[in-house]
């Protein structure tokens, strides 16, 4: 149990810090409404601004500031007091403070600069933004409060680094530290690729309708905007995250194994496999149904159907390099720790279970799909292309990564032994046979029905009937999988019965003489220590 004067500090950090963070988020709120107003009222003729409205928000803004700023930096100078005390600059508390206050100016600074470099955009490319008396007010309340997220930012990241254990923190703080970095690189990666593929999207787009006389080709302006800023403000992020990481990992070369590091590199390689895989399984399908001759509607309605799929696979392909990349670089300069092996062993197997999920699926619409082209003589265009694009990008996956587990569960040593008795294979196994399992019984119970409904005289069932063929392609394709994992199951098992089974025999005699030579060796050095002792009692120390 914590002692009092412990539990009295958390209790105390709890408050301060809680209210010192929600006063903080009013008095920005105050700031950005007050601002908006007063630039409005001041710089942009707007007949619905009216008098009365225009003093309601103001008098709001204002009492919202007049009752959090004195809050505010009461508690603020209330926790900076104790920032000498070496317990305060490391509490979970004063971290989640500080990290939160710096997300929370940086959503101030990023949605501000996004706003006025989409305008800067448009107006530099002509598109038309509005009002022209519109822009000066819009500019003076996203640049203003742009500038204020950018001091905020540099002034937390001042704290922090003052209170002196920067890439040293005690473990609960440290989560808080790489959890914040971690997430602001996701949140950076997101807004970066969603920016980028609409770039290459609108391109694209633009080349079609170029190449098809279309209406308005013009129309690109407008969203061009939003993607560049998307793109700066993500990059920026995305850059300034990994960077502060980097210098933690150059101080500290622990930090470059840490689990939430590996969590984050795994995401990142997730991330990128997602956005470049899903499109191509859109894009086979597409090019599967060309050729089948099914009906996909005119030129230009296929290239409008290719373009968003096309768009993703650049950016994703990169991303996935990178991350892959870096992830290889740091393993190989820092290692692994426990924890971040069993980061790599949830993404080995998840991975593996998406591979898997799509091979099952891809190959159940194909067999489906070719039972109803030879039973009833008519080809189905679009289960067929799903079956097969499914299958040609779940198949690869899935046994890449299970051959890759596998070979390193069937070592005799070790890490073998670890593989095989780690939670995520244990999860992934058990999981997969009782899914099997489950989707065997219900598919052979369908199956059973079907037939006693045709034993039955059930009209329009025969043995040759679609109904009865697709639970027997559901079985088989069930049960072809089940038994596969069944089997690792096994093998896992013996592997552990084989070192009692190897075991030599012990050799009687040889065991004898080992035994006798260690109590000869006993009672040796039993005698001589009697020896010493009777010297010291016939002469005792004076």
């Amino acid at each position: 149990m914590m002692p009092k004067s412990t539990r009295l500090a958390a209790v105390r950090r709890f408050y301060v810090y809680l209210v010192a963070f929600v006063s903080q988020v009013a008095m920005l709120f105050g700031i950005n409404d007050l601002l908006d107003m007063l630039s409005r009222a001041w710089l942009q003729s707007d007949s619905l601004l009216q008098t009365s409205f225009v003093r309601t928000v103001t008098a709001q803004s204002i009492g919202i500031l007049l009752v959090a700023t004195p809050l505010f930096l009461v508690h603020w100078w209330l926790a900076q007091r104790r920032k000498d005390e070496v317990t305060e600059r490391g509490s979970v508390w004063r971290k989640l403070f500080l990290y939160g206050s710096t997300a929370t100016a940086l959503v101030v600074m990023l949605t501000n600069a996004h706003r006025l470099l989409k305008e800067i955009v448009w107006l530099a490319v002509g598109a038309p933004i509005g009002p022209s008396d519109a822009i000066p007010a819009g500019w003076l309340h996203w640049g203003v409060m742009a500038a204020l997220g950018i001091g905020l930012v540099y002034y937390w990241y001042t704290v922090l680094a003052a209170d002196g254990d920067l890439g040293r923190e005690a473990m609960a703080a440290r989560l808080v530290r790489q959890f914040f970095l971690a997430a602001a690189g996701l949140i950076g990666l997101s807004i970066t690729v969603w920016g980028a593929r609409a770039l290459i999207q609108l391109g694209l787009q633009a080349l079609v309708d170029q190449a098809f006389s279309a209406l308005d080709l013009n129309w690109w302006r407008l969203p061009l905007g939003g993607s560049i800023s998307q793109v700066l403000v993500g990059l920026w992020l995305l850059h300034a995250a990994w960077q502060q990481w980097q210098d933690v990992v150059t101080l500290h070369t622990a930090e470059g194994r840490a689990v939430m590091r590996r969590l984050y590199l795994y995401i990142g390689i997730l991330f990128g496999a997602i956005a470049t895989l899903t499109p191509a399984v859109l894009l086979l399908r597409e090019g599967l149904l060309i050729l089948l001759s099914a009906d996909g509607g005119s030129t230009t309605e296929l290239l409008d159907r290719l373009v968003d799929p096309v768009s993703f696979i650049p950016v994703g392909g990169v991303v996935w390099f990178w991350y892959w990349t870096t992830l290889r670089r740091e393993t190989d300069a820092y290692g692994d720790s426990g924890q971040s092996t069993t980061v790599r062993r949830i993404y080995a197997y998840l991975v593996a279970a998406t591979g898997l999920i799509l091979l099952w699926v891809g190959a159940i619409s194909l067999l489906r799909a070719l039972i109803d082209t030879q039973l009833m003589g008519e080809i189905w265009h679009e289960p067929l292309a799903n079956g097969i694009a499914l299958l040609i990008v779940g198949a690869p996956i899935w046994a890449i990564f299970w051959q890759r587990v596998q070979r390193v569960a069937g070592r005799n040593d070790a890490e073998g032994a670890g593989e095989r008795n780690s939670w995520p294979r244990k999860i992934y196994l058990y999981g997969v046979a009782l899914l099997g399992a489950l989707a065997l019984l219900l598919s052979l119970a369908q199956l059973v029905y079907q037939v006693l409904l045709m034993l039955l005289g059930e009209q329009g069932l025969t043995p040759t009937s679609n109904e009865v063929a697709h639970q027997l392609a559901d079985s088989a394709v069930a049960g072809v999988l089940w038994a596969v994992h069944l089997l690792a199951i096994r093998a896992d098992g013996r592997f552990e019965k084989a070192p009692e089974a190897a075991a030599s025999p012990v050799d009687p005699a040889a065991r004898r003489q080992q035994l006798e030579t260690q109590i000869a060796q006993l009672e040796a050095a039993l005698a001589a220590a009697r020896t010493e002792l009777a010297a010291l009692d016939e002469h005792p120390a004076q």
